[in-house]
């Protein structure tokens, strides 16, 4: 789907609301990184240069192309001089459109070079502990082909008072070297059911994970956007975001299952002493809240709505 253009800035700024508003925390991709990608995309600040507008037509999330765009104009700000203020000043005189495309470009260069943005895909690893054993705690990002931002974490837990163990080698500085093959295996399994992305990490690190997190920022719905099989079409009529996330985990003292949208997998059964956790939260425009309260009790769960717009209270069905 491609937006107009009169609807491009109010979408960025409608999405960047909801999502400040829902303040993700750590097992979400980075909050100040996604907010300043949305602001690059806003043609307040980069006017048509990244254009044209798509969002993926059944996830309302900006498509990879628009994504990838700001990306790309984040590396070549790092490599070429802006227009300056008389190259700007002699093409107005000339062509006043090009002075315009000009102005922007110096505008979103300068705050691409300021900030990061989101990466289409990323791995990064670190040692957290080593003496009797060896932790390992990763982030795994990823622009997904349906426009939502997801971000997998993990802690490998591994034998201690050595200095490599499965893809990690740990250098003198603490530091590690991670091998490619590691983030290639997390890119062929990130939409793996729970359990069996576990079950693959466990195996290529020869570790043991004593922690696992799968969070998504999206879907975002708004008019014109095809809601799933089951999902009544009065949630199409507003704004209205969702973060959901799911977490395997040592640390998760009581199984919860909190999303109305997912069904537990059959079958499924934690590790032994870990439990498994779920929750969907949502960012609701005034016009859809009454229809996802009603969602949320038929499906018997109480999920924390925030309003996407206004002073209104935050909700928790």
């Amino acid at each position: 789907m491609q937006l107009p253009e009169a609807r491009v800035g109010p979408y960025v700024r409608a999405l960047a609301t909801g999502l400040n508003q829902l303040a993700p925390h750590g097992d979400f991709v980075p909050l100040m990184p996604a907010l300043a990608h949305l602001k690059s995309l806003d043609p307040a600040l980069s006017g048509d240069l990244l254009a044209p507008a798509e969002v993926h037509d059944r996830t309302g999330m900006p498509g990879f192309t628009w994504m990838q765009r700001s990306i790309s104009e984040k590396k070549l700000s790092a490599q070429g001089a802006d227009p300056s203020e008389d190259d700007i000043e002699r093409a107005s005189r000339l062509d006043p459109a090009l002075a315009r495309r000009l102005a922007h470009r110096r505008t979103l260069r300068v705050h691409l070079r300021e900030n990061d943005v989101l990466p289409a895909t990323d791995l990064h690893c670190e040692l957290r502990r080593m003496g009797s054993s060896t932790e390992v705690a990763g982030a795994y990002d990823r622009l997904a082909p349906d426009g939502r931002w997801l971000r997998i974490r993990f802690v490998v837990e591994g034998p201690g008072h050595v200095n490599r163990f499965g893809p990690f080698r740990i250098l003198r500085n603490g530091k590690l070297e991670i091998d490619p093959l590691l983030q290639h295996l997390l890119t062929r399994h990130f939409v793996s059911p729970m359990m069996a992305l576990r079950e693959q990490i466990e195996e290529y690190t020869e570790g043991s994970v004593l922690r696992l997190t799968r969070s998504w920022v999206g879907p975002f719905w708004f008019p014109g956007i095809a809601l799933p099989d089951g999902v009544p079409d009065a949630l199409g009529k507003g704004l209205l975001l969702h973060l959901s996330t799911e977490v395997v985990a040592i640390d998760v003292h009581h199984a919860m299952h909190i999303d109305p949208l997912m069904d537990p997998p059959p079958h499924e059964v934690a590790p032994e002493g870990q439990r498994i956790f779920r929750e969907r939260r949502f960012a609701a425009s005034a016009n859809v809240m009454d229809a996802l309260v009603e969602l949320c009790r038929v499906r018997d769960v109480r999920c924390p709505i925030t309003p996407i717009e206004g002073r209104a209270r935050r909700r928790a069905l």
